[in-house]
């Protein structure tokens, strides 16, 4: 018999959308349509507000004011949801959003489309919303609500977050719609691009665009552009490379005039990667010299769709399979992470930007050489709180340093640092101080002569290093993961059953990390207890607010930061703890029914003790295994 005749939930790092981490078991069903008359062929069924009619098959909200168009149907709270509606006939500016209640819109929509969207019901009835957009109407069709059933993980975050990826960079856990740009290698010439100015201000050169600015600086007469069909809110992200004999490139949105990118670049390519949120509809590129007379060359322009936030980190730092990365929140205070040019260079310490290709796999680390100087040191001032502990980290990689072992890296005072030896390969260094003051210098200090390379800096109030949070001018925030999955109580047997993951903490400074079945609350749940700082494991089976089973798996030592495969089987009178093959801990308690229906990382209400750590894989099995099976499961 194989342990998938008894699975009823899998999820691994397999696949992923914004908000959503896809389980592997069960595949998604979808129950009954809820809705009656979602296709309008009547004006019937429906309740409508002000705005809003029903005629020609389709309802329709003229845009004159915010209202709904509500259908009074069997939803159950905290149940999942898929809908699925068509939006036509939008016009400039407006807006329609899906709702679960009368107020609030939990998805907005500004174009036309079908449109596919998962939600958990807040109410027993479904609202559809369309907002006042200064008269502009839109209509809606084919709408469709039907319970969904699925193991997907929701996947909050609100924030940007970077991971390591299968190639081994460090880059954002990011979503990328298609190309938007024409011909934006020039591999086709000038075809798709428009020129004004002399036929000799735009030219291909080595498979390149050349510019040749002969115009006093006037970017209206001499410009290259291209049309670019932006929608009003949508995030994109603008890549391209670019080098320049003299003179200043300006890359410009058109939509409000917006100039991306303003520099005087290298004579050797580098790579520019920016993020743009559209204010209107349509738009274009523009690309000129802002100098009175000036040159540059530009290849691989691309414009794509952007999505960061809520995003799955799927990691692969160590390599090998992946894992689920899950961290708390965390500010990167150092407003220049990447660009070493905005530090302060000390004693005969020199910077060099955009040098070598970073672990982004960008052409965009910095160089630091020092000329023997006592000291030589490149810092940057940054304010904390006098007492509070920090972490120093950034990315290091030997050149010609005439000794490698004396890389200080650290604060202000002699003590508050350490030295670090520096290898010929990329490695990210770190240290934990203590601040002494409300201002301290993270620095990265050589007294001898040579070069080394440096990217990616970071300062954090914390104990450890999380990942690399990106800055380019200010301070930057990543918000915590969260994994959860509520109204399951069908894939969860609550009478007996096994939870089981392979977890591994992120740091020996976390207290302890949870992974728990539920019913929503702390007092029907299984737990799981992963204590870094103790390297040991405890369970936790509460039925009523009363412990039916619990534990520390205290005779054996679980080395914290490796991956540990844990089980816990739960039903009456045969309870256990398995871990990497060996029966830890056994129990003979007693429960009636724990009401399961959730799934998180984190304690049974979802909100406390959330787990902060790495997940290979977590299933759910609907009865209770047998020791063989246990063993197999967790070998």
């Amino acid at each position: 018999m194989s342990l998938l005749d008894d699975v009823s939930i899998v999820v691994t790092p397999n696949g992923y959308k914004a908000g959503t981490l896809f389980g592997v078991i069960p595949v998604p069903t979808l129950g009954a349509d809820v809705i009656t008359n979602g296709d309008f062929a009547t004006d019937s069924d429906w309740s409508k507000g002000g705005n809003w009619s029903i005629g020609g098959g389709v309802a329709t909200a003229n845009g004159n004011s915010n209202g709904n168009i509500a259908q009074s149907v069997p939803l159950t709270v905290g149940t999942a949801y898929s809908v699925t509606y068509t939006v036509v006939n939008a016009s400039a500016g407006s807006r329609i959003g899906i709702s679960t209640n009368a107020t609030s819109i939990q998805i907005e929509r500004t174009t036309d489309g079908t449109y596919t969207e998962t939600f958990t019901a807040s109410l027993t009835s479904f609202y559809i919303r369309a907002l006042w957009n200064n008269g502009n109407p839109v209509s809606l069709d084919n709408v469709s609500v039907k319970e969904w059933t699925g193991a997907d993980m929701d996947v909050t975050r609100a924030t940007a977050a970077t991971r390591v990826d299968e190639d081994g960079l460090v880059n954002y856990a990011e979503i990328i719609g298609g190309e938007e740009v024409t011909n934006g290698d020039f591999s086709n010439g000038l075809n798709n691009w428009t020129v004004e100015g002399a036929t000799s201000y735009a030219s291909i050169v080595n498979g390149a665009l050349n510019s040749n600015n002969t115009n006093a600086g006037n970017w209206y007469a001499e410009h290259i552009e291209q049309d670019i069909s932006f929608v009003n809110g949508t995030t994109y992200k603008l890549t391209f490379k670019a080098k320049n004999i003299s003179g200043n490139l300006n890359l410009r949105i058109t939509q409000n005039a917006t100039v991306i990118i303003s520099e005087n670049l290298t004579n050797s390519f580098v790579d520019y990667s920016v993020l743009y949120t559209a204010n209107l509809t349509g738009g274009s590129i523009r690309l000129f010299c802002n100098s009175a007379v000036g040159q540059f060359e530009v290849d691989d322009i691309s414009v794509k769709e952007v999505t960061r936030d809520n995003v799955p980190r799927i990691d692969y730092t160590g390599g090998g399979c992946p894992h689920i990365l899950a961290e708390p929140q965390r500010t990167n205070l150092i407003p220049y992470s990447e660009d070493f040019s905005q530090w302060t260079e000390i004693e005969g310490a020199l910077v060099t930007i955009n040098s070598v290709i970073s672990p982004s796999g960008e052409t965009n680390s910095d160089k630091f050489t020092f000329d023997g100087t006592t000291y030589g040191r490149v810092e940057k001032n940054i304010a904390v709180t006098n007492g509070n502990t920090y972490t120093f980290s950034v990315y290091l990689k030997n050149n010609n340093l005439s000794d490698v072992t004396q890389v200080w890296l650290g604060f202000s005072m002699g003590g508050q640092g350490e030295f670090v030896t520096i290898t010929n390969e990329w490695q990210r260094y770190e240290t934990v101080q203590v601040a002494n003051g409300s201002n301290e210098y993270p620095r990265v200090q050589f007294t001898g002569t040579g070069s080394l390379y440096a990217w990616g800096a970071q300062l954090e109030a914390g104990s450890y290093a999380t990942s690399y949070i990106p800055t380019s001018g200010s301070t930057v925030t990543r918000n915590q993961d969260i994994f959860t999955r509520d109204g399951i109580g069908s894939l969860i047997n609550s009478t007996e059953g096994v939870l089981f993951v392979e977890m591994a903490a992120t740091s020996l400074s976390s207290n302890f990390d949870v992974i728990s079945l539920s019913n929503g609350t702390t007092s029907n749940v299984l737990a799981i207890f992963y204590y870094a700082n103790t390297k040991s494991i405890n369970v936790n089976v509460i039925e009523s607010g009363f412990s039916v089973f619990s534990g520390f798996a205290s005779t054996i030592t679980y080395p914290p930061l490796d991956f540990h495969k844990i089980a816990i089987k739960y039903k009456t009178g045969d309870f256990a703890l398995w871990i990497d093959g060996t029966e830890v801990l056994t129990g003979s308690g007693a429960m009636t029914n724990l009401g399961l229906s959730n799934l998180q990382l984190a304690d049974g209400d979802g909100t406390s003790n959330k787990f902060f750590g790495k997940v290979k894989q977590l299933q759910v099995y609907d009865t209770a295994l047998t020791d063989t099976q246990l063993a197999a499961l967790t070998s």
